[in-house]
């Protein structure tokens, strides 16, 4: 899936693109570097939404105080990073589509995804660890290894030890939220975290 969804997103934009007779312009490439969150909010959409547990407020702000440990760890990732030479259009990739499209994916689609496969089982001791939170997680994870292509091996692996756990974390604001943006923005803070370098070429 990591190998296939994101070349089937870029193939999709670019028979859009070249239908609308679009050059290499900054909108362009914009529109090219969507395709990727787009193809991911079409997947979401099309599965049914399983009910979630709504907690209290104090569970989900525990929830969030959590965020500090994989913010920091982004940060520790980003700062062994080389800043990357087109700046805005990393930047938009990084902070925005990723996040999203990721989301999207994983805490939107998959997990519903798994909800309805594994309709009931756990993967823990309660019900707050449904197995769909532990199989997007693991997926969210080898996902990452599709970056050994331009990256090298040590720092991959760093990463998708960090995403799993990260995607747990993802997970929990899932369950605990039933909604996907607050993934969404937790995403974008961990990104925002692990590619801090690119303020300083924006």
């Amino acid at each position: 899936m990591a190998i296939g969804f994101q070349p089937t997103a870029n193939e999709g934009m670019q028979w859009v693109l070249s239908f609308l007779n679009c050059q290499s312009s900054g909108l362009c490439i914009l529109l090219e570097k969507t395709a990727f969150p787009l193809l991911a909010l079409f997947f979401f959409i099309s599965l049914p939404q399983p009910l979630y547990p709504h907690p209290s407020p104090q569970s989900t702000k525990r929830l969030w105080t959590l965020s500090i440990l994989p913010i920091l760890i982004a940060s520790l990732y980003g700062s062994f990073k080389s800043i990357p030479l087109e700046n805005w259009k990393e930047a938009y990739w990084t902070w925005l589509a990723i996040p999203v499209g990721e989301e999207f994916l994983f805490r939107g689609w998959l997990t519903a995804l798994l909800n309805r496969i594994y309709r009931g089982k756990l993967g823990g001791a309660t019900p707050l660890f449904p197995l769909s939170l532990w199989g997007s997680s693991l997926a969210f994870a080898v996902w990452h290894l599709q970056n050994g292509f331009s990256a090298p091996l040590a720092p991959v692996l760093f990463q998708v030890f960090y995403t799993f756990f990260a995607g747990i974390w993802l997970g929990f604001l899932r369950w605990n939220t039933g909604k996907v943006w607050p993934c969404v923005l937790a995403h974008f803070l961990i990104n925002f975290a692990a590619e801090w370098k690119l303020w300083f070429v924006i």
